[in-house]
């Protein structure tokens, strides 16, 4: 299992991936700047999952995202959770597989709940890293959250999304999200 203190590459990988698509090169470069990260400007960060990296690095980029980016820093890291399940779905693991590689990339302790109303299912992280430190009145996990819906996806067929209902950031015991599919008209169920 991963350190508290530490993250597998293939997550900070994916995460500048998606600044990349979205913000082009000088945007994500200049939140890198921001965050005290220069180091990584016009670096190729592998997606490894042999090597690690500081909690602290991925930390530092998204409370960069926070201040500089707002509101729209939540969709930035639900699209970068998207594509960090990409790595993941070519292999055709259940849920409760992928689970478990995230709870040992990420950290913390995940688990499959039960599935819920509506074709949905739950997970539930305990000591979640992704929020450790942070105080939040609303959601905080997306990066978990488009991760969560993109492997769902790649297992059904059926596009999803999912939504964290519990987040450890605003004073909750554990995260917890709720994935769906889109009802037939297109919209969250």
């Amino acid at each position: 299992m991963v350190e508290e203190t530490q993250v597998k590459l293939i997550i900070f990988s994916a995460l500048l991936s998606a600044l990349h698509d979205i913000m082009g090169k000088d945007g994500k470069n200049s939140i890198l700047r921001f965050a005290g990260l220069s180091e990584y400007i016009d670096k190729e960060i592998s997606p490894s999952v042999d090597d690690s990296i500081p909690f602290d690095v991925v930390k530092r980029l998204i409370d960069a995202m926070q201040s500089l980016l707002g509101h729209g820093t939540n969709a930035i890291l639900y699209e970068s959770g998207r594509k960090f399940a990409v790595y993941l779905s070519p292999f055709g693991y259940s849920l409760e597989e992928v689970i478990h590689k995230l709870e040992k990339w990420f950290g913390g302790k995940w688990q499959l709940v039960k599935a819920g109303a509506e074709n949905s299912t739950v997970v539930k992280i305990e000591n979640n890293p992704i929020c450790r430190g942070c105080h939040s009145d609303k959601p905080y996990c997306h990066i978990v959250s488009g991760t969560l819906a993109r492997i769902r996806e790649e297992a059904t067929g059926e596009k999803s999304f999912a939504k964290e209902i519990r987040c450890i950031a605003m004073g909750h015991d554990a995260c917890q999200f709720v994935i769906k599919p889109y009802n037939m008209k297109g919209k969250r169920g």
